[in-house]
C-alpha cells in the first residue's frame, strides 16, 4: 500500500506563522506587528508591484452621466459614456511612518451633515472640507502622497486622451432571472417532442451518492448588483473645465451610478514585462 503525498504539506501553528513574518519584515513579534505587513510600504502585494515597476495606484472617484456619442476627426461615430468627477476632493492621507503604507483617501459627493455619524463628521471638520457622500481610498508611493494635500481638489487632467483605463461599478439589478439569462446556458432543445423543458437548467446532482447538490451549482436566482470592472477602455476625451471624462463604451452600473476609474492595470503589466525582457 502506497501513500500518495502528492500537495502535501504540514500545517504550521499560528505562533510560529506570526514569527516567520515578524522575522522576514524585521519588526518585534508581536500580532499587530506581523500582521501589519514591512514598516516602509505596505502590504507584500504592493512590494512586489514597486519591484515590477508597476503603478499600484491613481485613480479618480466619479458619477455615470450617461451615454452619448462623438464623431472623431475622420468623420466616424464613437459611443462614449461620460463621468462626472467634478466633486473629488483629498479627504484624508495615509503615511508610511503612522500606517505603514501610503495612500490617500478621496471624497466624493455632497452629503448632509444629520447624515453622518460624530466619528465621520469629525473626519471632515478634521480636513477643514464640506461632508462628503462617498470615500474611496487609492494606494500610492510616498513620493506621489507628497504631491497631495488634504482639502485639494482632484480633477480629470489626471487622465489624458487616448489612455486606457478601468472602470469599475456596481450592475443594474436584474431581479430573479433563470440560468438562460444568469449563466448563458444554451438551453433544452427545440424539437416538436419537447414539452416545458426549453428553459430548464437540468440535472443539479446525483443519486444517493453523495445525495446532495455540490456548492456553486449555476441556478436562477438574483442577477445583477454586483461589482464588475470593464477593462481597456480608452479615454476619448477630458474636459477639465466641467470635470467630465468622456470613456469610449460602456460602463457598468445605472445612470447616476458610483464609478472608480483607474489607469489600466494590464497596461502596467505589459510594461512592466517588456522593461524585464529587455534588461535580460
Amino acid at each position: 500500500m502506497s501513500l500518495n503525498l502528492r500537495g502535501w504539506a504540514p500545517r504550521v501553528p499560528r505562533a510560529a506563522r506570526r514569527g516567520a513574518r515578524a522575522l522576514i519584515y524585521g519588526r518585534p513579534l508581536s500580532y499587530c506587528a506581523a500582521f501589519r505587513g514591512p514598516p516602509n510600504g505596505g502590504s507584500p502585494w504592493t512590494q512586489a508591484y514597486k519591484r515590477r515597476g508597476t503603478k499600484v495606484v491613481k485613480g479618480l472617484i466619479g458619477k455615470k452621466v450617461g451615454m452619448t456619442q462623438v464623431f472623431t476627426e475622420d468623420g466616424s461615430m464613437v459611443p462614449v459614456t461620460v463621468i462626472d468627477a467634478t466633486s473629488c476632493t483629498v479627504v484624508d492621507k495615509r503615511t508610511a511612518e503612522r500606517d505603514h503604507y501610503s495612500a490617500v483617501t478621496l471624497g466624493f459627493g455632497e452629503v448632509k451633515e444629520k447624515r453622518l455619524s460624530r466619528a465621520e463628521l469629525g473626519t471632515f471638520k478634521k480636513a477643514k472640507i464640506a461632508p462628503r457622500r462617498h470615500l474611496k481610498e487609492f494606494r500610492l508611493t510616498p513620493e506621489e502622497a507628497a504631491a497631495f494635500t488634504v482639502g485639494e481638489s482632484v480633477k480629470v487632467d489626471l487622465f489624458t486622451k487616448g489612455e486606457l483605463v478601468d472602470v469599475t461599478g456596481i450592475t443594474k439589478g436584474r431581479g430573479f432571472q433563470g440560468v438562460m439569462k444568469r449563466w448563458n446556458f444554451r438551453g433544452y432543445g427545440q424539437t416538436h417532442g419537447t414539452h416545458e423543458y426549453r428553459r430548464h437548467p437540468g440535472a443539479i446532482g446525483q443519486r444517493k451518492t453523495p445525495g446532495r447538490v455540490y456548492p456553486n451549482k449555476k441556478m436562477p436566482g438574483h442577477y445583477g448588483v454586483e461589482q464588475v470592472t470593464t477593462q481597456n477602455l480608452t479615454v476619448v476625451d477630458v474636459d477639465v473645465e466641467k470635470g467630465l471624462l468622456l470613456v469610449k463604451g460602456a460602463v457598468p452600473g445605472h445612470g447616476d451610478g458610483l464609478v472608480f476609474v483607474h489607469p489600466a492595470v494590464k497596461v502596467a503589466t505589459r510594461a512592466a514585462h517588456v522593461k524585464a525582457r529587455s534588461k535580460k
